[in-house]
């Protein structure tokens, strides 16, 4: 049977301990790093890239691969902190490793995947084409309310993808429909506004996990 790291695209076995030896002396004579460290950080880049690589083969969930670096990174920090006395690798093994394994088993209890958004699978230009239109709508909601049939002729675009635009900028909370007409909220619109719903995002996603504690 082909083991898992033979399946991965472009590896080897031989070329995989080839790199990490590379990767420690890089880390080891290059950046000053401890022998202990140097070997951490290069076992936590090999098992990130082997999650990485293992994605897109069938049946393998990319949970079990986050939870696996995870305790890969645990373990990683416990080993520097028992060998080296190292606090700072320890620290970085623990947190960024139990936040990890914490995500995992949560993802899993409630069955979430990375590409729920539906974005993940989605073509860049397409992506950049939905970006230009969206700003587009924003700009001519500007100066009122308007029409779907009024931003369809103001920006020159097809019906679907003014709607696709609209729908977007109504589960942002950017825009709402009055009647036939759609308005743009200017208070979600902006640098600050941009920050503050990030910020707001970025703490929701990083203080999902803990809802593990919660009883479902």
């Amino acid at each position: 049977m082909t083991s898992l790291t033979d399946s991965l695209p472009g590896t080897s076995p031989v070329r995989r301990a080839a790199y990490a030896v590379g990767l420690i002396a890089l880390f080891g004579v290059a950046f000053g790093f401890t022998w202990s460290q140097a070997i951490v950080v290069t076992v936590i880049l090999l098992v990130g890239e082997s999650v990485e690589l293992a994605r897109p083969l069938p049946g393998l969930d990319e949970r079990h691969f986050r939870l696996a670096f995870g305790l890969v990174a645990v373990a990683a920090g416990g080993v520097a902190y028992w060998a080296q006395g190292d606090t700072t690798v320890a620290a970085v093994g623990f947190g960024g490793g139990g936040w990890l394994v914490l995500d995992s088993l949560y993802s899993l209890r409630e069955d979430i995947r990375s590409n729920d958004d539906g974005m993940v699978d989605a073509d860049s230009s397409e992506v950049f084409l939905s970006m230009q239109v969206g700003h587009l709508i924003a700009e001519e909601l500007k100066d009122g309310p308007k029409t779907v049939t009024e931003l369809v002729d103001a920006c020159d675009m097809t019906e679907s993808r003014v709607r696709e635009a609209l729908e977007y900028h109504e589960q942002a909370d950017t825009a709402y429909r009055d009647g036939d007409q759609w308005h743009l909220d200017e208070s979600k619109i902006g640098a600050w506004a941009f920050v503050r719903d990030n910020t707001r995002r970025a703490l929701a996603r990083f203080f999902r996990p803990f809802r593990l504690f919660v009883p479902s």
